[in-house]
Formats: C-alpha cells, sequence, structure tokens
C-alpha cells in the first residue's frame, strides 16, 4: 500500500502525463475485439426457436427476453461501443 505521499505524486506523474500526451491512457490499454452487435442480434434470434422447443413455458420467456436484446443490439449499431472515450479520475 503507497503512503499518502506516494500516492499524491503518483496521481500527480499521472495527471502531468494526461495533460503532456492526452492519448496516453487509450494507448496502455489494450484494444480487445468484441463481437460486432448485428451478429450477436443475430445469434440471440436464431436461437430463440430452439429456446421455446426444448424448454417449454420457461424458454418461451427466455426466448423473449433473447429476442428484446436482440432488438436493442441490433438498434444500436455496430460500432458504438468502440467510439466511447477513456475517463479516468486519478485523485
Amino acid at each position: 500500500m503507497l503512503s499518502s505521499y506516494d500516492r499524491r505524486r503518483f496521481n500527480e506523474i499521472v495527471s502531468g502525463l494526461l495533460a503532456e500526451d492526452p492519448s496516453f491512457a487509450t494507448r496502455q490499454q489494450p484494444e480487445r475485439e468484441l463481437p460486432s452487435r448485428p451478429f450477436v442480434a443475430l445469434l440471440l434470434w436464431m436461437s430463440m426457436p430452439l429456446l421455446m422447443a426444448l424448454g417449454g413455458w420457461t424458454g418461451f420467456l427466455i426466448a423473449m427476453v433473447a429476442g428484446a436484446y436482440g432488438v436493442r443490439l441490433w438498434f444500436r449499431g455496430a460500432g458504438a461501443h468502440r467510439e466511447r472515450p477513456v475517463q479516468r479520475d486519478f485523485e
């Protein structure tokens, strides 16, 4: 555990780095590739008949939730999750 002085000094260093180079935080985090949202939505929709056939009423309810989430993913678009800016508070 860092002492309060060390923590304060670390926060000053990080704040200085972010002020000099705003893309510093984005370069420090590895990009992870997520499947596109329309692809996941199609998978959810394709699973609905199987869930209803094998699950009875419970499968029907799960299929409805999966279908609703698939619609939500479809309308949010393919690249919306990649364009969020990195926001960090170090103090």
